[in-house]
C-alpha cells in the first residue's frame, strides 16, 4: 500500500493534462475507485469463505452425529438379539428342573440357541462359508495350518476345513481355518 500512496502523491503533484487531455486528477480518481473496488471485493470474498467454512463445519458435525447414531442403533439391535439368546439360556440354566433335564432336552435347547444366533447373523447379512477338500488355498479367506506332504500335486490345496469362516458381502470378518498341504521334497 505504501507504493500506492507514493504513486498517489506523485499524481497529485502533476497537474498538467497529458497528450489525450486527461488530467492527473482524473487518473487519481480512477485509481482511488479501483483501489476501493479491490478492497470491497477482498472483503466480499473473505466473508464468503468464512460463511462456507462455517457451513462445512456444521455439515461435518451433522454427519458425525448421524454416523454415531447409526452405529449406536446397530449395536443396540445386536445387543438386543444377544440378550434374548442369553435370557433363554439363563432361563433354562436357572430353572428348577435343570439338574433333571435329559440330554435330548439340552440338545434341543442348544439347537434353539444356535438357530437364534444364525438368524441374527442372517439379519446382518453375515454368511458362513467353508471350503472343500482339494480346493486351492486362498490367503485372503483362509487361515492355514500347514501339513507337509511329499506329493507335489497336493501343494497349496486344502486337506480339511477346521472351522468355518464368516463374510459380510465380500468382506471377510473371520477367515476359515483350514489344514493346507505344503510340498517339501
Amino acid at each position: 500500500m505504501d507504493d500506492f500512496d507514493n504513486l498517489e502523491e506523485k499524481i497529485i503533484q502533476q497537474t498538467e493534462p497529458d497528450e489525450e487531455g486527461t488530467t492527473s486528477g482524473e487518473i487519481l480518481e480512477i485509481l482511488l475507485n479501483t483501489r476501493e473496488q479491490g478492497q470491497m471485493m477482498e472483503r466480499l470474498i473473505k466473508n464468503q469463505i468464512e460463511v462456507k467454512d462455517e457451513m462445512i463445519d456444521k455439515l461435518h458435525k451433522e454427519l458425525d452425529y448421524y454416523k454415531q447414531g447409526a452405529a449406536d442403533r446397530f449395536v443396540d439391535q445386536l445387543m438386543k438379539a444377544v440378550i434374548k439368546v442369553r435370557k433363554d439360556m439363563n432361563r433354562l440354566a436357572t430353572s428348577t428342573g435343570w439338574e433333571d433335564l435329559s440330554a435330548d432336552v439340552l440338545r434341543k435347547e442348544y439347537q434353539y440357541a444356535l438357530e437364534d444366533l444364525t438368524d441374527l447373523l442372517e439379519q446382518q447379512n453375515v454368511d458362513p462359508y467353508t471350503s472343500n477338500q482339494g480346493d486351492v488355498f486362498d490367503a485372503s479367506i483362509h487361515q492355514p495350518k500347514i501339513e507337509v506332504t511329499d506329493d507335489a500335486t497336493l501343494d497349496k490345496t486344502i486337506k480339511e476345513s477346521i472351522s468355518e469362516g464368516y463374510k459380510k458381502a465380500d468382506k471377510v470378518l473371520i477367515p476359515e481355518r483350514v489344514i493346507v498341504y505344503q510340498y517339501k521334497a
